[in-house]
């Protein structure tokens, strides 16, 4: 296809027909008239030879064509504001930006430590924190296109830009009547663990270091949040792990125990990763830094105080 007889513009409009299934709201959604928007329908339409989205019952679904389209819109129209959004150098005490970054509810600790001086060195750039899912194995590209960093455990993804981010050991969490102040390997043997959904990065990680030890991770539980860990051992005899610092900020307000597991040596390695588009991106390169670095994040905070 020749992109020079294309309008762009529709791609947004495009964007918002598929995500509100909706003429009058989507109009709302880009700031288009609701005839200027069936307008859009129609030119879509020619343009894709297809109906796009077709009346069901009281509403409008999408074609075959239009879910295929769905998964193609929105990371290339990422891609289209991150090279539009590039400039020549980046000043965050002026920039009016908003980054995306994907992670576990740990990761998102890891960068809310890293953030604490966020509006003191750029009081208009906004950052959402959003949670990594399965979509990040099923389809990492396109998810890597719609976030400008992921937060994941280390060889999570393959072919992306990445620098670690944090090491720690891992704990066990048990009842607060568990007797005994260490947890050994033997103790797991006849235990129910609560399971971590394996292909959600930190959940795959603790699953090999049981595994290659005859330990079977998956528990009668399961949890893809972090969070949910301690509620789930509380008053049971349930044996979980956790990275310590995170640990450490959920015991309080549980019946629950932290032990060592002295026979998990390896620690939990957190990678930064971004896409490959990102790398030269001033403002993508300042926010790496910030994450990367809290100690230059209080340098900055310095010079500007």
């Amino acid at each position: 296809m020749n992109l020079a007889g294309v309008d762009l513009n529709l791609l947004v409009s495009l964007r918002a027909l598929l995500q509100e299934r909706n003429v009058t709201r989507a109009a709302q959604v880009v700031g288009l008239s609701q005839p200027a928007m069936s307008n859009a329908l129609a030119r879509l339409r020619r343009q894709f030879g297809d109906e796009l989205l077709v009346r069901e019952g009281r509403g409008l679904a999408l074609t075959p064509v239009a879910r295929e389209l769905q998964h193609a819109v929105e990371p290339a129209l990422g891609m289209v504001e991150r090279a539009l959004r590039i400039q020549a150098s980046f000043d965050p005490s002026t920039a009016a930006q908003v980054f995306r970054i994907a992670a576990s509810d740990y990761g998102m600790t890891l960068v809310a430590d890293r953030l604490r001086y966020l509006g003191r060195i750029a009081p208009r750039v906004v950052v959402d924190l959003v949670q990594i899912d399965h979509g990040f194995v099923r389809d990492s590209e396109t998810v890597m296109r719609r976030v400008d960093l992921l937060v994941a455990p280390r060889a999570f993804l393959n072919g992306y830009p990445n620098e670690p981010l944090s090491s720690e050991r891992w704990v066990a969490l048990v009842d607060a009547e568990h007797v005994g102040e260490r947890l050994a390997e033997e103790d797991l043997h006849g235990r129910t663990l609560v399971g971590l959904f394996h292909d959600l990065g930190s959940g795959a990680h603790i699953e090999r270091l049981l595994t290659v030890r005859g330990i079977t991770a998956t528990g009668s539980v399961n949890a893809e949040s972090f969070s949910a860990v301690p509620a789930l051992v509380e008053g049971t005899d349930r044996i979980a792990f956790l990275p310590a610092s995170l640990a450490e900020r959920l015991q309080p307000g549980y019946g629950v125990r932290l032990l060592e597991a002295p026979f998990l040596g390896e620690p939990l390695v957190e990678c930064l990763y971004w896409h490959r588009s990102a790398q030269r991106d001033p403002a993508h390169q300042w926010l790496r830094r910030l994450i990367l670095g809290a100690a230059a994040a209080g340098e900055a905070v310095a010079s500007v105080s």
